[in-house]
């Protein structure tokens, strides 16, 4: 895996990544079918909050095997912290396994911005990837096995707009 602009040490400590992306708070209204959406919320980064917007198109898509698909055509988002403020095209797509034991098996391709919870200990944080890049967690959202493996690449967001 590449790590691109990361300050805070990705070692092989972990990293919990408790939300399959930034615009979870949308994702429970998604269609297969990608719909408009429109959502200002608040991430976790280290000391402060930072500030989202995600406009565009979301869908989720069920699929054999316990599996989701979650599927972003032309989804903006624009970070704002204290220092500077950011925007991404996020189109990537996430899968999400459900695991027999209540875990879940997550995938992600292109670009998206994935939300980190603080646990296990280490900060929040929200993480820029391209590429391909997986995790495990466990039935209670904790990650199993360690950080984002994979060869994608790995940017720390909130270490940009500090």
């Amino acid at each position: 895996m590449k790590t691109n602009s990361v300050t805070r040490g990705l070692a092989a400590t972990g990293l919990a990544v408790g939300a399959l992306a930034a615009w979870t708070p949308a994702a429970s209204a998604a269609s297969a079918v990608p719909e408009p959406i429109d959502v200002s919320f608040t991430a976790d980064c280290p000391g402060f909050d930072a500030e989202l917007r995600a406009s565009g198109k979301l869908g989720v898509i069920n699929l054999p095997g316990d599996r989701q698909f979650f599927t972003a055509p032309d989804l903006e988002i624009s970070v704002t912290g204290p220092g500077d403020s950011l925007s991404y095209v996020i189109t990537g797509v996430v899968m999400v396994q459900n695991l027999s034991d209540g875990g879940q098996f997550v995938t992600a391709t292109g670009p998206n911005l994935i939300t980190v919870p603080k646990a296990n200990g280490h900060p929040a944080g929200l993480y820029y990837t391209t590429g391909t890049v997986s995790w495990t967690l466990d039935k209670k959202g904790r990650e199993v096995g360690g950080m984002f493996t994979g060869s994608g690449t790995v940017t720390d967001v909130c270490a940009a707009i500090s």
